[in-house]
């Protein structure tokens, strides 16, 4: 199948590193016709540009901002209408873990990770909604997991934001189905990224978090960040069009047992 997102305009978070940078290149790759990046490090752009080729970088747009802040969606929204003139895929990648069980979580850390993970869904809504709506459609993907549907020890606050993040899919799936506005969560199971690897180094044991996590898949192995943003570009396209309201799990049957 051919997959294009040809004439798209998409605003990506999280484009740092795993995931959203692999996504930012499938996207590019998938002939969509500006792609907006967003992230805190400050070596955002420079690493996306040398992985690019001149063409992509034509069609590239970074900004650096914390998805927590309202600032930072005002900003990448604004970014699409200004150097594209439109904004059609909304990717909410942009997330945080803390690894330890609920109670040991500080009240910085729970707020924390509910503002990057969820909040941050909301504030980007509240901008990328309105131009959605008039322009009569629009697809917005977030980023679920499998920490959202079952009970996986030193999760924490993680899984109750994944849990968040999963009813708001539906919820602003119902809400805005009369827009021509697809929304859907793609939740995965472990992926090789720098998130996981950190939440391994953080575990205290980090040998066996890998084999917990690696062990519960029964395809026998973990997910590769490309894997997920071909999945990403599928569901952006037109191909993906029947598809709202939906928690698709991308897990390797880990919520299958």
């Amino acid at each position: 199948m051919d997959v294009t997102l040809t004439g798209k305009v998409a605003v990506i978070t999280g484009a740092g590193s795993g995931i959203g940078r692999a996504t930012v290149l499938r996207f590019l790759e998938a002939g969509a016709s500006g792609v907006v990046a967003v992230d805190r490090s400050e070596d955002l752009a420079a690493s996306l540009d040398g992985a690019c080729s001149p063409e992509h970088r034509a069609r590239l747009e970074t900004i650096r901002g914390d998805v927590a802040i309202e600032e930072t969606s005002r900003a990448f929204t604004r970014a699409a209408l200004d150097r594209f003139g439109r904004l059609d895929v909304l990717i909410n990648n942009a997330g945080v873990s803390v690894v330890k069980p609920l109670h040991e979580h500080t009240p910085e850390e729970w707020d924390l990770v509910m503002n990057v993970n969820v909040k941050a869904i909301y504030w980007a809504a509240r901008h990328v909604i309105p131009v959605m709506i008039d322009r009569g459609g629009g697809v917005i993907l977030n980023a679920g997991s499998i920490s959202g549907e079952a009970g996986i020890p030193l999760q924490g606050a993680y899984a109750a934001s994944k849990g968040a993040v999963h009813q708001m899919t539906r919820q602003m799936a119902v809400e805005y189905a009369r827009y021509k506005i697809r929304v859907n969560a793609v939740c995965c199971g472990t992926v090789d990224t720098p998130l996981v690897q950190r939440s391994a180094e953080a575990s205290g044991d980090p040998a066996a978090f890998w084999a917990m996590l690696r062990d519960g898949h029964p395809i026998g192995r973990i997910a590769t960040p490309e894997e997920v943003a071909d999945f990403y570009a599928y569901l952006a396209s037109d191909h993906g069009g029947f598809f709202t309201g939906a928690t698709l799990m991308l897990d390797g049957g880990y919520t299958a047992r």
